[in-house]
């Protein structure tokens, strides 16, 4: 694939951006070198008898040159041929204070043409190019001292084999320097040729799993349609099927036998169950998919706005609410007011009329909120206690009987409760023995999760 130019400029942005940093860098490191040449020298001057004074301008002038490069490095970094003058510049001064310090005899000091041609392999130019400057400043310096090196013995001879001796030093170092930095240009090259193939493959498992989801979605949305037509298409016969039974009670309950009248109120019963089914079905899809952003819920409130609507319930079979202190909450306040009202509902169908009794409490333990309902009425059979979350599962109604009376339901409600509880990244339990009550405990995060 090309290259848009959008990409070319960015990228032509980033690789000048990147010159001026090394730039910068390479200048720095010079000037810290230059330093520590100098802290050398001066430390060691009463041993070699260097004339300090003679070498301390020279080494200034260059330390400030090579801070003023680095705080100018974005006016003149991009220029190749600036880079080569200036180094080329610092590379005959260090042969002046070579000079300086005692001349061609100081032999030992050419390691110090190192700091040039490592600068000048950061800079990005030939290091050969340097190296080969530093030697014809080594051997101009063997010219200018050639009648002192004579004096003490030194013929033309030896001191070409001076001047050679530091062609061969300093191409040596060049050598190696840029062998070295091509080694490390490979690592690096091999790593970005790796980081952008991980790059492209968590791209593509991106927008795979982007493409995943929208079909998802797109599935989901599709089945709730699904079961809103179907749940509203079934409402239609099941209200019909209550509406004839309830007319043929009225026009022939005289006439009716025991019988008669028996399977007509079976009729009704199993169609008002089919009705409520209906609806909670419908209920469990529409607040499962409700989307809403989640904030800090008050439970009490929650749980005094559930009362009011189970108020009528709650008058007709004489049932008392205890509400104790409820923290707050962090989540999506429209599921969590449906988890407290499935909870109460399901206490109320439960309790014994005249002397039922709900109590709600809540508090915190281990960075959760736990909330309990907990009521007096006839309790969960045993088998039963690890299935009633389940959706459409429900206990017999001859093994639930409250007052010789089944109960009606759906099989929905408490799974709504699991299936809100366990988004919100919490865990709904229950507690009980039958004819004993039975006591829901939900434990919700106290605060956001990361």
């Amino acid at each position: 694939m090309m290259p848009t130019d959008a990409e070319g400029d960015a990228s032509s942005v980033l690789s000048s951006v990147d010159v001026i940093s090394r730039v910068r860098t390479a200048a720095l490191i010079g000037a810290a070198g230059l330093t520590t040449y100098l802290g050398f020298v001066a430390a060691t001057r009463r041993v070699f008898l260097f004339p300090l004074a003679a070498v301390v301008p020279l080494f200034a002038g260059l330390i400030l040159l090579n801070l003023i490069l680095a705080l100018t490095a974005e006016w003149w970094g991009g220029r190749r041929r600036s880079i080569f003058i200036q180094l080329a510049f610092q590379a005959t001064v260090i042969m002046l204070i070579l000079h300086r310090l005692g001349g061609v005899m100081m032999g030992a000091l050419l390691v110090t043409g190192a700091f040039p041609i490592i600068l000048a392999e950061m800079f990005g130019i030939s290091v050969f190019g340097i190296a080969n400057v530093l030697t014809a400043s080594y051997a101009v310096l063997v010219y200018v001292e050639s009648s002192q090196l004579r004096e003490v013995g030194i013929g033309i001879d030896q001191q070409v084999a001076f001047a050679v001796m530091a062609f061969l030093v300093f191409n040596w170092l060049a050598i190696y320097t840029n062998r070295y930095s091509q080694q490390l240009g490979r690592l690096a090259e091999n790593l970005r040729q790796k980081v952008a193939e991980r790059t492209r493959e968590l791209t593509t498992v991106n927008q795979q799993l982007a493409a995943n989801a929208r079909a998802l979605q797109a599935k989901q949305e599709e089945f709730r349609d699904f079961v809103y037509a179907v749940t509203h298409d079934l409402k239609g016969p099941v209200n019909a099927i209550l509406l004839t039974a309830d007319l043929l009670t009225q026009r022939n309950l005289a006439g009716l036998d025991a019988e008669s009248r028996g399977e007509l109120d079976r009729i009704v019963r199993l169609a008002a169950a089919t009705e409520d089914m209906i609806r909670d079905l419908l209920d469990l899809f529409r607040i499962t998919s409700l989307s809403e952003d989640p904030e800090w819920v008050e439970l009490s409130r929650v749980t005094e706005a559930a009362v009011e609507t189970l108020r009528p319930k709650l008058l007709a079979k004489h049932t008392r609410v205890e509400v104790n202190g409820l923290p707050r909450v962090w989540g999506q306040p429209s599921k969590l007011a449906r988890v407290v009202a499935n909870l109460l509902d399901n206490a109320v169908k439960y309790v014994p009329a005249g002397r039922g009794r709900i109590e709600v409490a809540g508090g915190l333990e281990n960075g959760h909120v736990v909330l309990t309902v907990r009521d007096n009425g006839i309790g969960i059979p045993e088998p039963y206690r690890h299935s009633i979350f389940d959706l459409f599962v429900r206990v017999p109604p001859e093994e639930q009987l409250v007052e010789g009376e089944t109960v009606p339901g759906s099989g929905v409600g408490l799974n709504v409760v699991k299936r809100i509880v366990e988004t919100h990244g919490g865990t709904v339990s229950v507690d009980c023995a039958a004819r004993a009550g039975t006591c829901f405990t939900v434990r919700l995060p106290a605060g956001p999760v990361s």
